[in-house]
């Protein structure tokens, strides 16, 4: 259990020394920016936690990188999946990513930015699971992207109307590639991290 938390809790580690870093060079963004930016961190740890990403460990564990993608289970054939409900489900999962990033970023209100941003945080989760007994899919791969542009439709058909409030001060960025850097950060943590060390 100790594990499991302190791998949701390496999320925000990215962001906070990305936001003390900025406040020592003088740049702050606002309160409400901060709790979202936490709140976009919190978001990605579930993802984490769900997905059960793997990591460097685990290829060491299996003996290398070459007998980890041997003993894979991958699946390159789209739509091979059977049932609805992986597929349901992984469109569910990315919905929030797609809804965030513009919600909370103005640089990313872009369509294109938001699939290629689903499409590769996708494959990260999906290569990490190569040295785990987890199936590399490439119909989640599609459906999560696909769950990322439906969030963006989603924020753009309602997130103006029903989610202004304090706009100016929630989309204060600190960086045009702000997301970006969280992200990237939270996935090296993450490939680098060892659950062992808290059981």
């Amino acid at each position: 259990m100790i594990g499991e938390l302190m791998s949701l809790m390496l999320v925000f580690v990215p962001a906070i020394i990305f936001l003390i870093d900025k406040m020592l060079k003088g740049e702050k963004a606002t309160t409400s920016h901060y709790i979202w930016v936490f709140t976009f961190s919190f978001y990605i740890g579930l993802v984490f936690f769900i997905t059960g990403l793997g990591t460097i460990w685990d290829i060491i564990d299996k003996g290398g990188l070459v007998l980890s993608i041997q003993s894979a289970k991958i699946n390159l054939i789209p739509f091979a999946s059977e049932g609805a409900f992986t597929y349901i489900m992984n469109i569910i999962m990315f919905i929030p990513l797609g809804f965030l990033l513009p919600y909370i970023w103005k640089n990313y209100r872009n369509i294109y930015k938001i699939a290629i941003t689903g499409l590769l945080f996708s494959s990260f989760i999906e290569i990490s699971q190569i040295p785990t007994n987890r199936e590399v899919d490439i119909d989640d791969l599609i459906m999560n992207t696909i769950g990322a542009v439906l969030g963006y439709a989603i924020w753009k058909a309602i997130g103006k109307v029903f989610f202004n409030k304090n706009e100016e001060k929630r989309t204060k960025e600190l960086s045009k590639i702000e997301p970006i850097i969280y992200m990237v950060l939270a996935c090296t943590l993450h490939f680098f991290y060892n659950g062992k060390w808290f059981v």
